[in-house]
């Protein structure tokens, strides 16, 4: 599935693997240095001006996580949104129909049947090929139904009548860009993401250096903190992503009125 951005078409296992490995490779290299710096310095006034460097940038390191962590979350509730918005959209273009002429009407209501079962996919078993050919197969039936309108406006069918069912129509076919732009081409910026990953190194190796040059403390401790670090980060890109990961949109409200159409359609007479 195509993204924007290299550090998106990282998988989330690289995501966590890569983050654990950063963290412990920062935290062991502060930690050894500040052994090295324990054996060397002369004043103890140095510590006081380290353990403020380092809370300086862990204080940093917080807004970063904040401001990351922000940002894919609304783009998550967006994601929410956007999908209850189309189902709706698609359940009032299903009863508009009734303002379009019988054969119109009944082959409208068949397209949109399908077009509900398309967008009720399944996340975790959508493969790439099948996500493109889906997305081809939509934007197919918005160009049929949209033919149909222009059948109905050469036909003579009242423009009020018809503004009835072509509005949700076209609120359709924009929820549909809307959704695709969002869950796929809106992301974390990399740039940002390089910078959360520095400053995120930075701040386990100022812990390290602190733990090395003071020779107490608990590195224990500071493991499980600097662990936390990495975890906060994987959580920020699982929300960040749409088709991966365990936090994903609910799909449930699209594939229910997937079931009540093609119900409808089995009971509609033939």
């Amino acid at each position: 599935m195509a993204t924007i951005g290299s550090f998106s078409a990282v998988s989330l296992t690289g995501v966590y693997f890569a983050s654990i490995a950063l963290v412990l490779a920062a935290l062991s290299c502060g930690y050894l240095v500040g052994r090295r710096a324990r054996r060397r310095r002369k004043e103890r006034e140095e510590d006081a001006s380290m353990g403020s460097a380092v809370a300086a940038t862990l204080g940093l390191l917080a807004f970063m996580l904040a401001l990351t962590f922000n940002m894919s979350a609304e783009r998550f509730g967006q994601r929410k949104a956007l999908l209850l918005d189309e189902v709706n959209a698609i359940g009032t273009t299903y009863l508009r129909a009734d303002f379009l002429q019988s054969e119109n009407r009944n082959r409208a209501r068949e397209l949109l049947r399908e077009y509900a079962s398309l967008r009720s996919f399944d996340p975790h078993t959508m493969t790439p090929q099948s996500f493109e050919r889906d997305i081809w197969r939509s934007e197919e039936i918005h160009r049929a139904l949209w033919q149909l309108v222009a059948m109905e406006v050469a036909g003579g069918t009242d423009s009020s009548r018809l503004r009835a069912f072509y509005e949700p129509l076209n609120n359709v076919i924009d929820l549909h860009t809307e959704r695709v732009q969002v869950g796929l081409a809106y992301h974390i910026p990399a740039p940002i993401w390089a910078a959360l990953y520095v400053i995120s190194a930075l701040a386990v190796f100022g812990i390290g250096f602190q733990l090395g040059v003071s020779g107490s403390g608990s590195k224990l401790v500071a493991l499980a903190m600097a662990m936390a670090f990495a975890l906060v980060i994987l959580l920020i890109a699982d929300l960040d992503r749409a088709s991966e990961g365990m936090l994903l949109v609910d799909q449930s409200p699209m594939r229910e009125l997937a079931r009540q159409l093609q119900q409808d359609g089995q009971a509609a007479p033939q």
